[in-house]
């Protein structure tokens, strides 16, 4: 048997293992509930659903850095945008597939968060996290000036990647394949690198880890994902405008992986998917959906300080245990 059969042996093995412990049970039968979603033939619920896998990539993009690396960024929608924008760039002016466009897109977001990374790293604590505001903004002002991308009314009438349940399954692909990357990541050497740098970057610069290098590593990682989020979000549009740069956006990622419970990746999935089944409820409120919505955030921060998925799968499993008379 050769050493790759042997690794692939290795993998099935313990992935088999995962499936028999009471997390992976749920997670395999929360993911086969998704995946039966589109077959209810329901258009809006599936719409629903497919902007909160986008925003759950988006969230856990944000807690790998912030959760995992300890770099606090108030300025991510910078990343979503740039890569929304050359997505739909490369769909429009290149007439690029939808898929190329994605990883494009994804890749320019990369690029500028060296950009944005070289300079802001010298920065620490909420100097850094206003360091990110500022390009963020910056970037907002520049692309709504700008008429070189549309303006204000940016870039719209993209093809359709397919109706909703073809969307669908593009995006749960995207979402599973990224968060299941970003927990491998942060369960390897390098994760363990960044949370050293998170925990106590003195300490870890003196035992000669290159603080800056593997931060910057970080923000790369993030912002390639922050970047897929982006993308996915304008498949899911066929259309971006400079909104994407909000600031909105930046603090949207952190209060879901607050809400799902932050250093936890797969902790996202919960606090995006509550997130926006909360703010499409409260659509037809009005003016009072903000207050009520606010409120909600503020119990929920208050009486689960450390996000609300592991309290919940604990109860969970306590409730099936008594079920089965354990």
């Amino acid at each position: 048997m050769t050493s790759l059969q042997l690794e692939l042996q290795s993998h099935v093995g313990r992935f088999r293992t995962w499936a028999l412990t009471f997390r992976g049970s749920i997670t395999l039968f929360s993911l086969l509930g998704l995946l039966l979603v589109p077959l209810t033939g329901n258009a809006y619920l599936s719409q629903i659903i497919v902007t909160g896998m986008i925003l759950a990539i988006f969230a856990a993009s944000w807690d790998l850095l912030a959760g995992f690396a300890g770099q606090i960024s108030f300025g991510h929608a910078a990343f979503f945008g740039i890569s929304g924008y050359f997505t739909a760039a490369f769909i429009k002016f290149a007439g690029a597939n939808w898929i190329m466009a994605i990883f494009v897109g994804a890749g320019y977001a990369v690029i500028f968060s060296l950009l944005i990374g070289i300079p802001c790293l010298r920065l620490k604590g909420p100097y850094l996290a206003l360091g990110t505001l500022a390009f963020s903004l910056i970037l907002f002002n520049l692309f709504l000036a700008g008429t070189w991308l549309g303006g204000t009314e940016g870039i719209s009438g993209l093809p359709s990647a397919g109706n909703i349940f073809v969307v669908f399954y593009i995006i749960v692909a995207f979402m599973v394949g990224s968060l299941v990357i970003m927990r491998v990541i942060v369960d390897s050497r390098l994760g363990t690198i960044l949370k050293s740098i998170r925990d106590d970057e003195i300490c870890a610069d003196a035992s000669g880890i290159n603080t800056t290098t593997y931060k910057l590593i970080a923000f790369m990682i993030s912002g390639f994902f922050a970047g897929i989020a982006g993308a996915l979000f304008v498949v899911n549009t066929t259309a971006v405008n400079p909104a994407i740069f909000s600031t909105l956006y930046s603090f949207y990622a952190i209060i879901m992986a607050a809400i799902g419970g932050i250093a936890t990746i797969f902790g996202s999935i919960i606090g995006a998917f509550l997130f926006t089944l909360l703010s499409e409820f409260l659509r037809p409120l009005a003016a009072a959906s903000l207050l009520i919505f606010a409120t909600v955030l503020i119990l929920i921060v208050r009486f689960a300080e450390g996000g609300i998925m592991n309290p919940f799968l604990e109860r969970l499993r306590d409730l099936w245990d008594m079920i089965r008379g354990k």
